[in-house]
């Protein structure tokens, strides 16, 4: 038996085949809690994983996230990463390895794709827990989702030993699954917005086929950013914000916003009265009008996908015979409203496609699909991306186009390559998905691979090397690709595609172990810096500190740059808040490695203010007792002007003896050291 799974930003949904419809597995509803008993949400399960308070132990789904003070969410955001756009020396490269981004848990961090696994390991036992097995599946992901995001959630899937039998678009699988429901051919439009994205798609269905024309979205513009903005109304209704709250009540807090949202998101419902916790603050009347003023500048930035969808395939809106909308966050009266205001029409009622269960019916249904269990159906989906090549033009990285974006898969381009100049030992191939129109630099383009073809006879005429390459995406959006010598026939490459960035090392390499490491912490409590032995740590390079300070103080100093420290792994895929534990962990390591130095840490006033407000007051207790000096910027300049007046020897995660003009005593033995961080160990360079 196949399944279908949404694999959501903030829920996670698997249904199956019946033999003539689908039903939702409830993997979780017995952790449901009764503030949360409403309709439908039993069928729900919270892409959440966290410690436990008290046990630290390994919790998911709903425990996670009620139960817990530091629930982890938005792991699938995090799948997305996008490449460093600089290098070392600010130059934009384009062959560069995109992050992978890390979750905290206690003090161990744990790379997203184990995590994602982690949660697919969930599931697979929930539905273990309705007495029945899931070993294969149709797993859905963003229409908009880069190659990074593809790649990554089916390996997720594959390491919880789920058999991913296709990737299939969440807004082509609320189509299928309403279709099947309300028989008939047409043209839909899906707005599809959750918790974390939202995609544009309009597909045709005819004949029993599905076929995806044209998509739009963004790729962080969800429920996460609505809960952001009623926090930000909340504290202005306020007056203020709550202080010193324990972790468990800042943990209920900001659930407490969360449902306040959903209610607010109910027919009917036009205000809701918000208690705070922590006391010393009365409860205030948040009105419905209030939050959709708050909120109607991120509805704008959704209509924009809107627009450009339709201008993509040259339509209006009376060309569309439904318009379906899914997702948590397209449930709020606002955006139904905004989205028929700006399409001039109804669109179809949440009753007949629902919200929340769409998309993961849709892929049961894929799923019976390919098992020949749906006569007279043909699901097809398209490329969201232009697949091209990147190449040298002039200072600028040129694009040339494979395979353009909107082919339906499976879809296939070829192309030649030969060697540039006689003598050359090898043909590079630089993989890129992104739009064709941009150059191959561009922000919006994602690198895949970094190919290496092996010249056969480097000193013979560049004719005499030609390669015939073929590119191939499967039906799940996967690239294959292949290779053969054209003179001699020889195949020099044939595989599929399980590398990002100019390394080639395997997305999945080493996860099998780490998520090992992940799931004992379910019976195994977490390892704190309190409780761990200190590992010893081979510091690479770590320059002889002078034993006296340069201005003859009985107790020398050592000052910290903490902006890179506090947002390190933070990117626009992963757009967390500085983390106070990131630098607690860092300062762990500094003061374990210099016992002998008082230590000062350097934070702007922007990182600061961006701390989560349960936090704030440890950041101004260590202001207060003289541990962190703020700046209005912290830039390094402002660093090392700190560390000159305090004759400090400096540690920062970036190199800053690029400084050395304005600041020639950086480049003193002793006075700078290069702070970098691997895997879960500070290392001083």
């Amino acid at each position: 038996m196949t399944y279908g799974i949404d694999f959501g930003t903030s829920n996670s949904v698997v249904a199956r085949w019946t033999g003539n419809g689908t039903e939702v597995i409830r993997v979780d509803s017995a952790g449901l809690p009764a503030e949360w008993n409403r309709p439908g949400f039993d069928e729900l399960f919270p892409s959440v994983v966290s410690l436990r308070d008290i046990q630290r132990t390994l919790c998911f789904g709903w425990a996670a996230k009620c139960e817990t003070a530091e629930p982890q969410d938005a792991v699938k955001r995090m799948l997305a990463s996008r490449p460093k756009g600089m290098d070392e020396d600010g130059v934009s490269s384009v062959g560069t390895v995109p992050e992978e981004h890390e979750v905290w848990l206690g003090d161990e961090p744990f790379r997203s794709t184990t995590v994602a696994a982690a949660l697919f390991d969930q599931m697979k036992a929930g539905v273990r827990r309705n007495l029945r097995e899931m070993e294969e599946a149709v797993v859905t992901v963003p229409a908009n989702a880069t190659g990074a995001a593809r790649y990554r959630t089916r390996a997720a899937a594959r390491l919880a030993h789920i058999k991913v039998k296709a990737l299939i678009n969440e807004p082509t699988a609320a189509a299928i699954s309403y279709a099947h429901d309300f028989p008939g051919e047409g043209r839909f439009l899906v707005f599809d917005w959750g918790g974390g994205t939202i995609d544009v798609t309009i597909l045709e269905h005819y004949d029993g086929i599905f076929d995806e024309m044209a998509s739009r979205g963004i790729t962080a513009l969800g429920g996460l950013e609505f809960d952001e903005e009623l926090v930000k109304l909340v504290l202005a209704k306020l007056g203020t914000r709550p202080e010193r709250l324990t972790r468990v009540e800042a943990r209920r807090w900001r659930r407490h916003v969360e449902l306040t949202k959903i209610a607010l998101s109910q027919p009917g419902t036009e205000q809701v009265l918000f208690e705070p916790l922590g006391g010393g603050l009365s409860p205030v009347v948040i009105h419905r009008e209030e939050f959709e003023q708050a909120v109607t500048h991120l509805v704008r930035r959704a209509l924009v996908p809107l627009e450009e969808c339709l201008q993509d395939v040259g339509l209006t809106t009376d060309d569309l015979d439904a318009v379906l909308m899914i997702g948590g966050t397209s449930q709020i009266p606002l955006v139904r409203r905004e989205v028929e205001r700006a399409l001039g029409r109804e669109v179809v009622d949440a009753q007949l496609c629902k919200p929340m269960t769409a998309v993961a019916r849709g892929a049961a249904i894929t799923a019976a699909e390919i098992d020949g269990l749906v006569p007279d159906t043909t699901i097809s989906v398209a490329t969201s991306h232009d697949l091209g090549l990147s190449f040298e033009a002039g200072g600028r990285r040129g694009f040339a186009t494979l395979i353009p974006r909107y082919s339906t898969l499976p879809a296939r381009g070829t192309r030649s390559a030969m060697p540039a100049v006689r003598g050359a030992s090898k043909v590079v191939l630089e993989i890129v998905e992104g739009d064709g129109k941009r150059a191959a630099d561009d922000e919006r383009t994602f690198p895949l691979a970094r190919l290496e073809l092996p010249v056969p006879q480097p000193t013979a005429d560049p004719q005499s090397n030609v390669f015939d390459v073929d590119y191939h995406y499967d039906r799940s959006g996967i690239l294959k690709v292949h290779a053969k010598a054209k003179h001699t026939g020889a195949v020099i490459l044939d595989e599929e595609l399980d590398c990002f960035g100019r390394d080639g090392t395997p997305i999945a390499q080493g996860l099998d172990r780490e998520l090992q490491r992940l799931l004992r912490r379910i019976d195994e409590p977490a390892v704190t810096a309190t409780t761990r032995t200190p590992k010893p740590v081979e510091h690479v390079g770590a320059p002889a500190l002078p034993t006296e300070p340069p201005d003859g103080k009985d107790t020398p100093t050592l000052v910290v740059d903490g902006r890179g420290i506090m947002t390190v792994g933070r990117t626009a895929a992963s757009p967390r808040p500085p983390s106070m534990r990131l630098l607690g962990s860092a300062l762990t390591a500094i003061r374990r490695r210099f016992p002998d130095r008082r230590v000062v840490t350097v934070l702007g006033t922007d990182i600061v203010h961006a701390v989560e407000y349960d936090e704030q007051y440890l950041v101004d207790q260590a202001v207060a007792e003289g541990l962190i000096v703020t700046v209005p910027l912290a830039s390094p300049q402002a660093v090392l002007n700190v560390a000159q007046q305090l004759s400090a020897v400096v540690v920062s995660m970036e190199d800053l003896t690029r400084l050395r003009t304005p600041h020639p005593w950086v480049m003193e033995k002793g006075r700078f050291v290069k702070l970098a961080k691997v895997e879960r160990d500070w290392v001083f360079v």
